[in-house]
């Protein structure tokens, strides 16, 4: 089964969110309630969400970094942001227009989703916009309840979405199978750099793809925490060196807990 397929998006790296940061993660802000969100709910409403007169850079900061944050970046240009606190709780998760469907919400969710199980963490609660319901129900997400805050004076609605984070490893086994010496020399000029990052991912657990008697063969053999991890090592390999070196690369890949 060919899991990774090669695409030209640029890289997307997560990154604890930093001072520098807020003016960046307020406009995303802005752009998503204005521009994304502007689908389903009406003007007054993301007026009332927005309220782009009353946020204030410092008062912006001070909360992102309360909220234990993190920075989706592209090419080094902040593209999104999220967060999680100690009970698992998501407050925010909002990706610029100009990247979306990119791989950058999937990459936050499995980031803040791997910190959450580092401590230890039971599951994951959002109140989710109307917008976002559909990425968190495919991030494994289910609706509680739906809500209808009141803020500045305007009804909204929202939905309560929880994940539970028990017994959903991942496991994938099979192998890479060149057909040329020109595909395996590919394999072992590539090979070191692609186990040092994807062993370095939050989620990964173990990751090994070794030689056997075949010196065109390899196993491949990989332990991810989660779906979110897992997924998110596909997005990530999609746009890397290795995913476009060994695009043309067959392989026999089996994956169960998915």
């Amino acid at each position: 089964m060919e899991l990774n397929t090669s695409t030209d998006r640029p890289v997307v790296v997560i990154r604890p969110y930093g001072h520098a940061d807020a003016a960046d993660t307020l406009a995303i802000f802005l752009a998503a309630v204005t521009e994304t969100a502007a689908a389903d709910y009406s003007p007054e409403q993301i007026q009332a969400w927005a309220r782009p007169e009353a946020r204030e850079l410092s008062a912006w900061h001070t909360a992102m970094q309360e909220r234990n944050s993190y920075v989706a970046t592209m090419d080094g240009t902040p593209a999104g942001f999220s967060d999680v606190d100690s009970e698992g709780y998501i407050d925010m998760m909002f990706v610029a227009p100009r990247y979306l469907r990119r791989g950058v919400a999937r990459q936050l969710i499995a980031h803040v989703e791997a910190r959450a199980r580092q401590e230890h963490l039971t599951e994951l609660t959002a109140d989710v916009s109307i917008t976002a319901r559909p990425f968190f129900e495919r991030s494994g997400f289910t609706v509680e309840a739906e809500q209808h805050p009141v803020t500045a004076g305007v009804r909204l609605t929202n939905y309560k979405m929880k994940k539970k984070l028990l017994g959903s490893e991942v496991r994938l086994n099979g192998q890479l199978v060149c057909h040329t010496q020109d595909q395996a020399e590919t394999v072992r000029e590539h090979l070191q750099l692609h186990l040092a990052l994807t062993r370095a991912e939050p989620g990964c657990r173990s990751f090994n793809v070794t030689r056997t008697s075949n010196p065109l063969m390899w196993q491949v053999e990989e332990r991810f925490e989660h779906a979110s991890a897992f997924e998110a090592h596909q997005e990530r390999v999609a746009t890397s060196e290795w995913g476009h070196a060994t695009a043309g690369i067959e392989r026999r890949y089996s994956v169960i807990g998915l």
